[in-house]
């Protein structure tokens, strides 16, 4: 299954453009998180090809607590390294669709912000390590943590690295780390572990951009949040096509 989650406002932004065509590009299982109170519109906006699920009480009360420490907390206010909340929705939205559909695997994480394009699933095929219980997108510089707009689990193993992550935040052991977003977590549990394969560190990926620089835009385009229309985003991936 393929896995993401959207809001109402993200969808008016973008969500039409990428989320809602990934059905013309897979044939996984799209599952697609979102608030209780969304279901509805999305199930409506959506077509059959998509499984709309809600957070459940559990993951929104976790939720709720970090965003209520974060502001406790008050550290390096609008510094995106340090917005937990931010970033959570992404976890917890994961740990619904295992929840959901716990026979489906493997279970990709994918940033809705993303477009999807002709060969997409074969090409997963070949960037996924098929004796690795995660595949994950590292970054070549010491500063920079993993890639998170896409990560592949695998098994139970996979699953089990997964609720470490879970875990993390859940407990708000999150906050004793020295940035708080996903990046930053995943990297903490990934980047050493004999069971998960780094695809950059074995395609000597050099840009901030790896999506871009392993797939060029072929198959997947990475949008990349505030990068979205930048000039920023524009420069790396002129970086990458001229290194080729």
């Amino acid at each position: 299954m393929l896995v993401t989650t959207l809001s109402a406002k993200l969808l008016d932004d973008y969500g039409r453009s990428t989320v809602a065509t990934w059905h013309a590009f897979t044939k996984r299982r799209i599952v697609v998180v979102v608030s209780p109170d969304e279901v509805v519109l999305f199930q409506n906006e959506l077509d059959a090809a998509y499984s709309v699920i809600p957070f459940r009480e559990e993951s929104l009360r976790s939720m709720a607590a970090i965003r209520k420490r974060e502001d406790e907390l008050a550290h390096r206010k609008g510094d995106y390294r340090w917005q937990a909340s931010r970033f959570s929705w992404k976890v917890f939205a994961m740990e619904e669709a295992f929840q959901t559909f716990p026979e489906e695997d493997p279970a990709t994480w994918l940033d809705a912000d993303s477009l999807l394009k002709q060969g997409f699933d074969a090409w997963l095929a070949q960037v996924f390590s098929e004796v690795h219980s995660v595949s994950f997108l590292g970054r070549a510089h010491k500063q920079l943590h993993a890639e998170t707009g896409l990560i592949d689990f695998r098994g139970a193993k996979g699953r089990q690295l997964f609720r470490r992550v879970l875990e993390i935040y859940r407990s708000l052991e999150i906050f004793d780390f020295n940035e708080w977003t996903d990046s930053y977590i995943y990297t903490y549990v990934f980047q050493f572990h004999k069971d998960c394969f780094d695809i950059c560190k074995h395609r000597g990926v050099k840009s901030s951009n790896p999506l871009y620089e392993i797939d060029r835009g072929r198959h997947l385009l990475h949008l990349k949040g505030m990068r979205k229309g930048s000039s920023i985003m524009f420069f790396d991936c002129l970086r990458v096509l001229l290194r080729r």
